[in-house]
């Protein structure tokens, strides 16, 4: 109190509250606290008294002097000529009026949580109980929820309905918007050519996706490898830290296209240089289709055999003349580097290897006993 204040003044203020009554929720000012109560003036002929069994958590840490606090009116003497004082229960009760603020404001608010029930977790906010629903906890599905008992958690308020005294609130919609600010920050700052670490966490059968830390890129299957891939399980597995190269980026569609960084050069960059026609190399049959079939050259480097191209013979049916794993020897008829085509002949080569062979038969059909032998065949005579 001022040294100043005229006894009138002083009156003045203990009317203001001269009125005050049992379950009145009035506010006041802070002037001691110790471990065992806080004493509040309440602008009335006596202060208050608010035992730490009247607060929150049951202490009286956090409480400062000179702090302006909200309290209930439990008893107008307590016997001991104080206010008897409850901020547990004023806090209860105000707590509504702050419930429809932090809804409408989409506020974040922090509780502790108390039970795990069926369907989700209940916490307490200033003594009122709130919901969280399991699919609401994280941004996947939490089967066991026994680790959040006792924990603080930050929520948001998504259903609130006072006169029912229900209030349902997501910690899922914080975590969504902390994973939407950190993949708008990715996207700003990925390029094409950029080199990153990330880890497979999806598989599907057009290719991988890659966590990049905060946003999803696609490694496409074509571009897992040089090889042929029929699905990406056989290059990567879920949970692989992989090396990727971003090969372009669309900001507003939030789409990053990705190639493994480890993929060695394309065989196509050079085939034309190192395969041209005429040729004749081995490879390995990889399909079979009603057309023709499909020849391995190189790793990553496949050609087509055309049905017409398999034998000079009629062929109805491919498998009559190769089957898939069958090693053969084809010839170049053709290379489009361009669009990755490459046109072979296993007829050709078969033709070539007679032309080839076909002297040395003539020769060794013609060769006789007496050319073989010659002076040895005389002295056998003699």
């Amino acid at each position: 109190m001022s040294e100043n204040m005229s006894m009138e003044e002083l009156m003045d203020q203990y009317d203001s509250n001269s009125d005050i009554g049992k379950g009145d929720i009035i506010e006041g000012t802070v002037l001691s606290v110790n471990a065992e109560e806080v004493i509040v003036n309440i602008n009335y002929i006596s202060d208050g008294v608010l035992p730490k069994e009247e607060i929150e958590g049951s202490t009286t840490e956090g409480i400062q002097t000179g702090d302006k606090i909200s309290v209930f009116v439990v008893k107008t003497d307590s016997g001991d000529g104080n206010v008897l004082l409850s901020k547990k229960k004023a806090d209860q009760q105000l707590v509504w009026d702050e419930f429809e603020t932090l809804f409408k404001g989409k506020k974040i608010i922090k509780m502790k949580i108390k039970e795990v029930v069926n369907g989700g977790l209940v916490g307490e906010y200033k003594g009122a109980r709130v919901f969280v629903p399991a699919s609401q906890v994280a941004l996947s599905y939490v089967e066991d929820l026994n680790p959040y008992l006792h924990q603080s958690m930050e929520v948001v308020l998504i259903d609130y309905k006072r006169d029912d005294k229900k209030v349902v609130a997501s910690h899922k919609v914080i975590e969504l918007e902390k994973q939407e600010r950190t993949k708008a920050d990715i996207l700003s700052r990925i390029s094409p050519d950029d080199r990153i670490s990330g880890t497979v966490v999806r598989l599907e059968q057009y290719g991988a996706f890659v966590d990049l830390g905060g946003v999803d890129g696609l490694v496409h299957i074509s571009q897992l490898s040089n090889k042929r891939v029929k699905h990406p399980s056989e290059v990567v597995a879920e949970g692989d830290l992989v090396e990727v190269i971003v090969l372009s980026v669309d900001r507003d569609k939030e789409r990053i296209s990705l190639k493994l960084a480890d993929i060695k050069e394309s065989p196509w960059v050079e085939a034309e240089s190192n395969y041209r026609p005429d040729d004749v190399v081995r490879g390995v049959v990889t399909r079979l289709m009603t057309f023709g079939a499909f020849v391995e050259i190189e790793d990553g480097l496949e050609g087509l055999v055309h049905i017409s191209e398999l034998s000079e013979n009629h062929v109805t049916k491919v498998s009559e003349v190769v089957n898939v794993g069958d090693e053969v020897d084809v010839m170049i008829l053709s290379v489009d580097a361009e669009n990755q085509k490459i046109s072979l002949s296993i007829k050709a080569a078969k033709e070539m290897e007679a032309e080839v062979y076909e002297p040395y038969e003539e020769e060794a059909q013609s060769t006789t006993l007496s050319d073989l032998f010659g002076d040895k065949l005389k002295n056998l005579k003699l």
